[in-house]
């Protein structure tokens, strides 16, 4: 069965509930969704990059392929993505900074050229005789929120860009549904990217295979979750890296409660053996902070029936 295809000739710069869906997909249907690199290629050609091309992508910073309808996602609830293939398209595209400024919050200020770096056999050519393995990622993924329009380089509770290497192919990612249909965004993907996003990643234009299904949004749910065969992560964006990191950490303990039926003691005993809190990225208006646990320190035999 061909599946569908969703390429990114309308981008969007925001996730809103006004967006007029680009197609529907029906619970657990594959479909393809192809994106532009975060720059709208603007820098295919680094002698592209000057004063007038870096201020249009700065004021478009981020599009986005969507917004993809999901039949059954109905507000209230929850829609699980499910990734199962990240193709780079292209080669890597990276601003780069002087890096002089005394504080590295201040060298995206700083940028002043642009470079290409070839991605071919699953490696990314940093010389001649210098490779460094991709790890594909999807920087933007997004439901659409219930009453305002957001910038698609910002991040909250519906996503959006949150910059975290845990959402890659082998993922599923709960996302809040706030209107009918949810409407999925997918953009700003890396070939690979250090956690924390200090200085800019090889930008990338994506194939991505993914599935997207509507479940009942878990009572104790109030963040970005992500699930893979080993790993537990809970994502969360605040003003406040810290207390980003402490929030991801009581979602994951709220999860643990109602999915694995935890006790509180328990749950805090396991969680401060094992529960990792770490960085997504510090670059945007909001930082996003995650806790991740493996699960083969949880209790054996599946979690509550009905549950996810």
């Amino acid at each position: 069965m061909t599946m569908q295809y969703f390429n990114p000739s309308e981008l969007k710069y925001s996730y809103s509930p006004w967006h007029t869906p680009i197609g529907t997909v029906v619970p657990g249907e594959r479909f393809v969704v192809e994106t532009e690199d975060c720059f709208t290629g603007r820098f295919r050609n680094p002698d592209d990059y000057n004063e007038e091309s870096a201020a249009w992508v700065e004021e478009n910073l981020d599009g986005v392929t969507g917004p993809i309808f999901v039949t059954g996602a109905v507000p209230g609830g929850a829609v699980e993505v499910t990734l199962e293939e990240i193709t780079i398209t292209t080669p890597g595209r990276v601003v780069v900074s002087r890096c002089a400024a005394h504080s590295p919050k201040d060298w995206w200020h700083e940028e002043d050229h642009a470079l290409t770096l070839e991605v071919t056999d699953g490696q990314i050519r940093l010389g001649p005789d210098w490779a460094v393995p991709v790890r594909p990622l999807i920087g933007c993924l997004a439901t659409a929120p219930a009453r305002e329009v957001i910038l698609s380089r910002h991040e909250g509770a519906f996503g959006g860009n949150l910059d975290c290497n845990e959402i890659t192919a082998g993922a599923s990612v709960v996302l809040p549904v706030e209107v009918p249909g949810a409407l999925l965004y997918f953009g700003d993907c890396k070939a690979a990217m250090g956690d924390g996003e200090v200085t800019a990643a090889p930008e990338v234009g994506t194939r991505i295979v993914a599935s997207a299904t509507p479940i009942p949004r878990p009572k104790s749910m109030g963040a970005p979750r992500v699930r893979t065969r080993t790993h537990l992560t809970t994502i969360v964006s605040g003003i406040s890296l810290a207390d980003a990191c402490r929030a991801a950490f009581r979602e994951l303990m709220l999860w643990l409660e109602e999915e694995w039926n935890l006790t509180r003691t328990q749950a805090a005993v396991v969680m401060g053996v094992g529960a990792q809190c770490g960085v997504g990225q510090v670059s945007n208006m909001l930082h996003t902070g995650k806790c991740t646990i493996a699960v083969d320190l949880l209790p054996p035999g599946p979690p509550r029936t009905g549950s996810r």
